[in-house]
């Protein structure tokens, strides 16, 4: 069944052109992935879909059964509800009903012998139950557990909730309503990674039609069996897919490039036949060469949105080879106790993930880094000569009133413009770009400008808390070349599977207040810990008990590892100050002091043993197995 066709639509703001005779119909059940550029109109299209603008040109048909859902990037509620009467909202059909029902079964209590209000009484319930009324409780309850919200929070004030919380809770509310059409613009933008893997679920099981932009890879891999690719102002249809669609773009282009070039070596053969015989006796000949050309439908050369961001990471030097300790490290706030006894090691060139549930306490780790947060217990160790660049998910480094230009100007004020401009212009701030209020920019726009501003000045640490939010695929692409090209060391935190794979060879997780590393990649991560961490919801699968016995297996892990580092430290020092003691018997002490000779040869024995015995107990240690 058809829900909306659209036809001719034609859109234009200034003298930039955003959709140009745009046509297209949606069917029940479809899964669409709308992609695009930032700035290409994805949002302008869904703003017409929604009637809240209209088109210059075309026509927009709605069936009178479609109902339509939209969800903005940036919708934050700020009403005086609950969260869980804000989103009961979304089914006011149902609770008036609800209201109507209850005021009626009063007057039946008091008059039973009523057969019409019986009878009335008797309809709006069966309205109520096919209208999914009974189940609606139980419905919001379990989306507001998927997508992460602790049960003994569902009825608190919005008002108390972070940004991020209410963009959730806006998404929860779009979940629960009864549109069959879902607009959704960048759904997983405030989600984490369980929380995100359980939307892909509901929208598989939905019988709803999707369209959704995003640029996580993983996520529209997993969702959508279409790609629209809006690209300067035209839409290109692609069945499949995210996947296969990147694959076919490219053949697309390759076979429309070849067409074009073809074609015009041909019309300009036929132009230089012209030339040569318009005037002599092959005139007639000429003429209806001509007439050809004329009707002839010129191929247009691929278009593509122009040069992306170019993005590059210097490296201000060489950093110690052990970049960061954390030992033991507790972290809290007041008495609330946010991570437990953390341990971990970064080293010069490793790119390492932070990954955990929103509130798990990853910015608060990234926090203890850079040392704005103190630690409670433990001890941070940052290396010698490390410098520390630190990306701020909430773009603190940004003035609105300033603009792009004068933002990166700050930064080395006596620097000539053409420099500035030279270097903004690698992060996509092009010509008169450079010249917008940071007011007036984009989501994906402010992190790529925070993106430059931050990476103007050299480090050799770069910390990164979601520095794939709001960018598109082109960025993120670009940002990952960056990632990987640096020379230094990374800290990363990111809900994108796809951008951990391609960078992180090292993944650090926090679950229950216990942190945990691992090396390799996110798919490496989820191998490593396939039937032990899992999700439904908010909740660990399996018994508690089960849990229990694996949260202490998982602690006699960590220790046995530990033990394993201190006793391959210990060996090392030895080994060095063995080195040394040797060097000195061997060249450094007269032959003739007999005295000090002695000393070191006492010395270097007891070192000898000391290895002897860090050996032996290196061994029991590797060679011990945990159950």
């Amino acid at each position: 069944m058809t829900l909306l066709t659209a036809d001719g639509l034609s859109k234009k703001f200034a003298d930039k052109i955003i959709l140009d005779k745009v046509s297209f119909s949606i069917n029940s059940g479809a899964r669409i992935g709308l992609v695009g550029k930032n700035g290409t109109g994805k949002t302008t299209l869904f703003e017409i879909l929604m009637r809240n603008i209209s088109p210059d040109a075309g026509s927009l048909n709605i069936a009178k059964n479609c109902f339509i859902e939209y969800t903005e990037q940036e919708n934050l509620p700020s009403k005086e509800l609950s969260l869980f009467k804000y989103v009961a909202a979304a089914r006011s059909d149902l609770l008036k009903l609800k209201d109507e029902i209850e005021k009626l079964e009063h007057l039946v209590s008091t008059n039973p012998e009523d057969k019409l209000k019986v009878e009335k009484l008797g309809e709006l319930h069966n309205r109520f139950q096919t209208g999914g009324g009974f189940s609606l409780e139980s419905q919001i309850t379990a989306i507001l557990d998927g997508l992460g919200f602790e049960p003994d929070r569902h009825h608190d004030l919005l008002k108390k909730f972070s940004g991020g919380e209410k963009n959730r809770a806006a998404l929860a509310k779009i979940l629960a309503g009864k549109g069959n059409l879902m607009l959704l613009d960048e759904p997983t933008n405030h989600l984490d990674i369980e929380t995100t893997i359980w939307l892909e679920e509901f929208i598989n099981k939905s019988d709803k039609a999707y369209i959704i932009v995003s640029h996580d890879r993983a996520f529209l891999q997993a969702t959508v069996r279409k790609i629209w690719d809006l690209t300067l102002g035209r839409l290109e249809f692609y069945s499949g897919g995210f996947d296969k669609f990147l694959v076919e773009r490219i053949k697309r282009r390759e076979i429309q490039q070849h067409k074009f070039i073809h074609q015009r070596q041909e019309i300009e053969r036929i132009e230089e036949y012209i030339r040569r015989n318009m005037a002599g006796q092959k005139t007639k000949q000429a003429q209806s060469k001509m007439k050809y050309l004329a009707r002839i439908k010129r191929i247009e050369a691929p278009k593509a949105d122009g040069g992306g961001a170019t993005i590059s990471m210097a490296t201000s030097g060489r950093s110690f080879a052990h970049v960061v300790s954390v030992d033991n490290v507790t972290l809290a706030y007041a008495d609330n106790i946010i991570i437990e006894q953390a341990g971990f090691d970064l080293f010069r060139g490793d790119k390492a993930a932070l990954i955990g549930r929103n509130g798990s306490g990853k910015t608060t780790i990234l926090k203890a880094l850079t040392g704005e947060l103190g630690v409670t217990a433990g001890e941070v160790r940052i290396g010698n000569n490390v410098e520390i660049a630190y990306f701020d998910q909430e773009l603190d480094n940004l003035n609105a009133e300033l603009t792009v230009l004068e933002s990166a100007w700050q930064l080395e004020p006596q620097a000539e413009s053409g420099k500035i401009r030279s270097y903004l212009a690698r992060f996509g701030f092009s010509g008169d770009e450079s010249l917008s209020k940071v007011s007036s920019l984009s989501g994906g726009e402010k992190t790529k400008l925070s993106l430059a501003l931050l990476l103007y000045h050299p480090a050799n640490f770069i910390i990164m808390d979601e520095p794939t939010n709001h960018l598109d695929l082109e960025s993120r692409e670009a940002l990952e070349k960056a990632l990987l090209e640096y020379q230094g060391t990374c800290l990363i935190v990111s809900h994108d599977r796809y951008f951990l794979d391609k960078v992180a060879n090292k993944i650090l997780h926090i679950d229950n207040k216990c942190l945990k590393a691992y090396d390799g990649n996110y798919s490496d991560f989820k191998e490593k810990t396939a039937g032990i961490v899992q999700y439904v919801g908010k909740k660990s699968t399996g018994s508690k008990e089960a849990y229990l016995a694996f949260k202490e297996k998982s602690k006699r892990k960590s220790k046995h590892e530990k033990g394993i580092k201190s006793a391959r430290s210990k060996l090392a020092e030895l080994e060095k100050e063995l080195k040394k003691i040797e060097a000195q018997i061997s060249s450094e002490i007269p032959k003739t002091d007999w005295e000090n000779l002695n000393d070191a040869s006492e010395t270097k024995g007891m070192i000898e043993e000391k290895i002897l015995k860090l050996i032996a107990r290196l061994g029991e240690l590797e060679g011990l197995e945990l159950d």
